[in-house]
Parts: structure tokens; sequence; C-alpha cells
């Protein structure tokens, strides 16, 4: 018998290629992403030459953007940064009132890291300056030009805002308001990966806009600037159109699978 050439790297072993595979879906697709992976995308046939060299090319693009968010906001040094004032000489949520890094918000601050990251990251580019709301230890990257259209964004750690309020007690109830995002980060990050709660935002939005979105409802509506306007979902034209394609996408689904089961 011929003596097995070692090979020169690990990746080939199965147990090697099972564990980069888990830390990929973990990093990616969460805990939820991770568990489908390991009952049923491990198990899945081989796919096609094109195919893979299509999930390769997402997979790394997801890596890739989640290594730099990473890298950048482990090499940001904000720890000077300034406390938030509105008008300049009159500060809110000065050194006085800061609030304790607690084991809730630090949790929060380590699962919003990447997406943290890539807003400093834009902030940067951008030449926006940055201060911080002491009360809740958040980040506001400010955009001096108010731009017609644009919306205050929430990325993690770190709201980017077109406009901040002048007047003091506006501005602080707005850091507050959007500083309750970042558990719903934290928690969707966790759960399903660094793009979860983008999409599920934009999904919740698309059916429950403006004051009706659930996750502005959670953070507070009068602190966002919103006024209530019920609960209940608005189906318009895009709206009906949109579900009417997703069931025939899952019908198309369901019959396509019992014709293949058949088959077999």
């Amino acid at each position: 018998m011929g003596r097995r050439e070692r090979q020169w790297w690990g990746y080939s072993h199965p147990h090697s290629r099972s564990a980069v595979h888990l830390l990929f879906w973990l990093l990616v697709g969460g805990v939820l992403g991770a568990a489908y992976w390991w009952f049923r995308g491990r198990h899945a046939p081989l796919r096609s030459g094109p195919v893979r060299v299509a999930q390769g090319v997402v997979a790394g693009l997801a890596v890739g953007l989640i290594l730099v968010g990473t890298t950048w906001r482990s090499v940001t040094d904000l720890g000077d940064a300034p406390i938030c004032a509105a008008p300049p000489g009159e500060e809110w949520g000065s050194t006085a009132e800061v609030g304790p890094l607690t084991v809730s918000v630090a949790a929060q601050k380590v699962a919003t890291w990447p997406e943290t990251g890539l807003a400093m990251l834009y902030a940067d580019a951008r030449g926006l300056t940055v201060c911080r709301y002491a009360a809740a230890d958040y980040y506001v990257g400010v955009v001096s030009k108010a731009v017609a259209g644009k919306r205050t964004t929430n990325f993690g750690d770190m709201v980017v805002s077109p406009r901040f309020p002048t007047v003091p007690s506006e501005a602080a109830a707005l850091a507050e308001h959007e500083s309750h995002h970042r558990p719903q980060w934290a928690v969707a990050t966790v759960l399903a990966g660094p793009a979860a709660f983008p999409v599920a935002y934009g999904v919740d939005d698309f059916f429950f806009p403006g004051a009706r979105n659930h996750f502005e409802r959670l953070a507070g509506l009068a602190a966002g600037g919103y006024e209530w306007e019920g609960a209940g979902p608005v189906l318009g034209v895009r709206q009906v159109l949109a579900l009417v394609l997703v069931l025939a996408a899952g019908t198309a689904g369901v019959v396509r699978r019992r014709r293949r089961a058949r088959a077999g």
C-alpha cells in the first residue's frame, strides 16, 4: 500500500471543512443560519460549477464587509469624541450624565461591532463630525448639510443624521430614540447575522411605514419625531402585488418539490 500524503493544510479534513462552514454561517447568518446549515445545508447535494462560483463570490463579499467593519471599528478610537452639543456651547447628555457601561450595553456593542465599523468608515470617508451621546454611550455622525428626503439612519452603535435638531431637549430625545435601535440590531445580528436588522426593518416598513413600523414604536415614536398614525398595515398596490408574488413563488416551490418526490 502506498503511503498517504499529508495535506499541508487542514481544510481537506471533513471536520475542518465543517468547522469553517459553521463559523462562516455564524458570522453571516447568526445562530439561525448556522443551525440551518447544520441540520440541512451540510447534507444538500453539491451544486453545479456556476452556482458554486456565485455562492463563493457572495460569501466572499459578505465576509469581506464583516472583516472591514470589524477592523475599522477596532482601530478607530472614539474615546475622545466630543459630547454632542446643540447648539454649540449648550451640552446635552453631558459627562455628568454618562450612563454606566453595563453588561447589556457591552454585549450590544460587541454584537454590532462590524456594522458600527462600516458606519464609522462611512463617516470618516465623508468627513462627518462624530460626537457621543454620553447618556447612552452612543455615537452620532452629523451631516452638516441637510439633504431633502434623507432619513436618519442607524448602524448598530452609531447613527448617521442628515440634520440634527438645534433644540437641546429635542436633540437628546432623538439620540435616545436612536440608541434604542442598538439592542434591536444586536438581537437581530446574533439571531440571523449583520444584515438581518435592515432586512427585517425594510420589510416591516414596507407594510407598516412610518409611525406604524414596529421597530420605531418600540424605540419611542414621540422621541423619534413620529406622530401616531395607527397600528395596522398599509395594503396598497405595491404591498398586494408583493404578497401575490410571494404566494406564487411559494406555490411554485411546493409544486416543484412534489414533482421531484414523485419522480424519485
